[in-house]
């Protein structure tokens, strides 16, 4: 290399990239040795730099694919060439506590001057992108639940509705007893109120006016009175809160509320209960919502694919304002669905 041409990098510029680069950087030697490591290879890692420097490589992979790894870095020193490693695979990487994470990585020849054989490997954690996707594809799953969920509530209630009041109407026309067709009238007009009932249920499952016109606390008697009337299920709810609802923000009460539908409304329709216990209160400037039943549980590990949209759900509303939410169950011994979500102004100011 050229020093003194200022026009050319020196061996100290391209040590300051190495060690700028925003991804973890190796360079493995041919036996499969690390001989260097840039700082974000450190962060990624958890590793010192003593720990890795001439550690084998294999040490940064899941021990149950460390052999398959060898032979593919072998395959790989017979014919060296620029390339991303494992394509087509879901590559998986190993921290020094334990943990792993979805990396991407590209491995290159180098043609250095400490000798011939030497890899330069590039590894990026994707955990934040692959749970992006991954939340993508459960919005859409989450979308496409609701939808079937209105379809089959359409189908099964308005629909037999329209199709048996068309039939009670056709047999009106050729009814001449008076009384007869008075009945049939009384008839049709309950079915009529039945039908405006099940649909105010349904709107208000979809959107809350109390919400919004009345605040959190009427919302959710108003959520419990049909909780009850519909499914039979009483809910025996504890408020200890020190705010007002119009002092939140209206992003922070949806959370809570959407919740605190969900959990009610899973336990209503699967936990064979008759009541389920619903505590609200505020502490230390979160607003912490408990909801539990003393029902039939579930494997969290097996749950169907529209259980597991409901879960997510909550977990996902309670994250988006900055919260937490947990389960706690097994079968045979109920379920308790935790949320904690920091209070905030109307302004979003915590």
């Amino acid at each position: 290399m050229e020093r003194g041409n200022p026009g050319l990098l020196t061996d100290g510029d391209y040590r300051a990239v190495f060690e700028a680069s925003p991804d973890a950087m190796l360079v493995v030697d041919s036996e499969g040795v690390i001989r260097d490591l840039n700082r974000q290879a450190l962060s990624v890692f958890g590793w010192s730099r003593e720990e890795m420097e001439g550690s084998g490589v294999e040490r940064l992979v899941p021990a149950a694919i460390r052999s398959r790894h060898e032979r593919h870095r072998l395959s790989y020193a017979e014919e060296p060439r620029a390339r991303p490693m494992g394509e087509g695979l879901e590559l998986q990487a190993l921290r020094k506590d334990g943990t792993t994470f979805p990396a991407e990585i590209s491995l290159s020849p180098g043609k250095l001057r400490s000798g011939p054989g030497h890899v330069i490997c590039t590894i990026r954690d994707i955990s934040s992108s692959e749970r992006m996707r991954w939340l993508s594809r459960m919005k859409l799953m989450a979308a496409e639940h609701e939808r079937n969920h209105l379809s089959r509530e359409l189908h099964d209630e308005f629909l037999q509705f329209l199709v048996a009041f068309k039939i009670r109407g056709k047999l009106l026309v050729g009814e001449t007893d008076r009384e007869a067709r008075e009945r049939a009238w009384a008839v049709i007009a309950d079915e009529i109120l039945n039908a405006i009932q099940g649909l105010k249920r349904l709107i208000r499952g979809l959107r809350s006016p109390k919400l919004e016109q009345q605040g959190l606390v009427s919302a959710l008697a108003t959520l419990f009175r049909d909780t009850r009337k519909v499914h039979g299920v009483t809910i025996r709810a504890s408020l200890s809160l020190n705010w007002a609802a119009d002092e939140l923000d209206p992003v922070t009460v949806l959370a809570v509320y959407r919740i605190i539908q969900e959990a009610v409304t899973n336990a209503a329709t699967h936990a064979s209960v008759s009541d389920v216990a619903v505590a609200l209160r505020s502490a230390a400037g979160m607003i912490i919502a408990e909801i539990r039943d003393e029902g039939c549980g579930f494997d969290p590990g097996g749950v169907p694919s529209d259980g597991h949209i409901g879960l997510i759900g909550m977990r996902e509303r309670a994250e988006l304002v900055g919260g937490t939410l947990t389960v706690r169950t097994s079968p045979g011994e109920g379920t308790t669905v935790t949320a904690a979500v920091p209070m905030a102004g109307p302004g979003g100011k915590r």
